[in-house]
């Protein structure tokens, strides 16, 4: 199969086909953040459904691994009073909505192809350990930070996996390594990052910014101005220096304004912030992070 001409043909940044063999190799990572209670509520308890493409797909025999590279950008955006900074993976049109439509090109091509093909697709939001199938390609691998470092794209690269019943692929050497290098490590606001590549997930800005209920005041001082995500560990990377930039800017936006957030419906919230990746979690959960925001802000006064 041609996946570098399907690639082309359907606008992806990066594609490769792999067998859609299980990931043992990562159970043992897995497992050990599930005993330590490091879960995050987000993740499906089942690590076999992260692990093994059948689960998903019973006739999967290959996969096609694409890569959609999100905004970014070397500087944060200056701090606001009145408003909450967004990462810049959040801050133009949702890259779920860019590779799904991409995706849903390539199930019309092979359907076209081949007519008895079946087929699972997953953009972020299922069981399966996108990274762990990314790393099989030979394209990047899994950095100290958690992130799929793409060798060309960077980091900052969201993953989508389309099974299929159809032969083909292969499994390639995981390419590079972060060495010696700390600068994540030492970056990070939370201090989730371990040298050893252990990760805590629960002290990630980004995590904070998403979670539910109250936050302690570790976690607020974590969250500080930021209303959705973190860039740091990314933007510290020497991996993303000079990477080259082909993702899709259409209307970028910086920061939300705070006042007005309570009074929106959740109709009108999703027509209005709807298209950025960073209000999946709701206008709850925007509105919450906007009176932590305040008093940030507040507190920084005295």
């Amino acid at each position: 199969m041609e996946v570098e001409r399907i690639k082309e043909q359907l606008g992806f940044h990066d594609l490769a086909l792999v067998p859609a063999k299980r990931l043992d190799a990562m159970a043992s990572v897995l497992m050990k953040r599930k005993e330590a209670g490091e879960m995050l509520s987000i993740e499906p308890e089942d690590i076999n459904a992260r692990l093994d493409p059948a689960g998903s797909l019973p006739s999967a025999k290959s996969i096609f691994v694409a890569f959609e590279q999100v905004p970014f950008t070397d500087v944060e955006p200056e701090s606001k009073k009145g408003y909450g900074r967004l990462a810049s993976f959040s801050r133009d049109t949702d890259y779920h909505l860019l590779l799904n439509e991409k995706m849903a090109r390539l199930e019309e091509y092979l359907k076209s192809a081949y007519p008895e093909v079946e087929y699972y697709r997953q953009v972020d939001t299922g069981p399966l350990y996108e990274r762990g199938f990314a790393a099989m390609t030979g394209k990047g691998y899994i950095g100290r930070n958690g992130s799929f470092i793409h060798s060309r794209l960077g980091s900052y690269v969201a993953i989508g996996l389309l099974l299929t019943n159809l032969e083909g692929g292969e499994i390639h050497k995981v390419a590079g390594d972060c060495g010696d290098c700390r600068a994540c490590v030492d970056a990070c606001p939370g201090g989730a990052i371990e040298f050893t590549g252990v990760l805590h997930p629960g002290r990630c800005r980004s995590w904070i910014t998403q979670k539910r209920g109250e936050l302690t005041e570790g976690e607020r001082a974590v969250m500080a101005d930021w209303i959705y995500g973190c860039d740091v560990c990314q933007m510290v990377c020497p991996k993303n220096k000079g990477i080259e930039a082909v993702y899709e800017s259409r209307d970028p936006v910086h920061h939300i304004c705070l006042d007005g957030l309570e009074e929106e419906s959740n109709r009108s919230f999703k027509q209005r912030y709807g298209r950025l990746s960073g209000s999946w979690r709701g206008k709850k959960q925007w509105v919450k992070n906007a009176a932590y925001i305040r008093r940030y802000f507040n507190e920084r006064k005295k």
